[in-house]
């Protein structure tokens, strides 16, 4: 848990210093693409890391999170690439370009705030099983035999591999529920032309 936590106060101060960059002045709008890429860039790249690496926690500490956490991260990822879009494109108007850039950094700002209470969240209270794991973890050093720490060690891995097999179901069910919307559509455009034809041939 020391290094989510580790991960949680970087992201934190990331998004701290952007904010505060926002506010007094540093990045505007007024500013070329080129130049909010320069002061801002690096520090969305470390963002993206470093909610992709949290999101791996939270699937640990919180497995029946598993699609919330995904599609938060998902979401803020999309802004933040929507962000490099804006300041990358050609664009007869670039300062317009800088706004909406910007209109998104703020909004994943916002997202990135709430996704750090949830890892807090997370942290304070993790899942059943996974917080006494943890509070036998930190018992080890105070009296815990190593026959029994190998067999929590067993367990934690047991766990893990049950993680991932339901991370792996909950995926195959998203795009199972993708498809399946697909074809109704297709099924209906199908069914309108169809109907269409008809009334022309009537």
């Amino acid at each position: 848990m020391e290094r989510f936590s580790d991960r949680i106060n970087e992201l934190e101060a990331i998004i701290r210093d952007i904010a505060i960059d926002i506010t007094t002045g540093a990045i505007v709008e007024r500013l070329p693409p080129k130049a909010i890429w320069e002061k801002a860039g690096e520090r969305v790249s470390m963002i993206t890391a470093l909610t992709r690496e949290l999101k791996e926690y939270l699937f640990i500490i919180k497995p029946e999170r598993v699609p919330t956490v995904r599609r938060t991260v998902n979401s803020i990822n999309e802004r933040l690439e929507k962000f490099r879009e804006f300041l990358f494109k050609e664009s007869l108007s670039p300062l317009d370009s800088s706004r909406k850039a910007l209109d998104e950094l703020r909004q994943a700002l916002v997202d990135i705030s709430d996704f750090l209470s949830f890892c807090k969240e997370a942290r304070a209270k993790p899942s059943p099983v996974i917080g006494e794991v943890l509070q036998l973890k930190g018992t080890r050093a105070v009296g815990v035999s190593e026959e029994l720490w190998a067999r929590m060690e067993r367990l934690l891995e047991l766990i893990r591999s049950l993680q991932s097999a339901y991370r792996d179901v909950v995926g195959i069910t998203s795009r199972l529920e993708g498809q399946i919307e697909a074809l109704r559509e297709d099924y209906e455009n199908l069914l309108l032309s169809f109907k269409r034809e008809k009334e022309i041939r009537e």
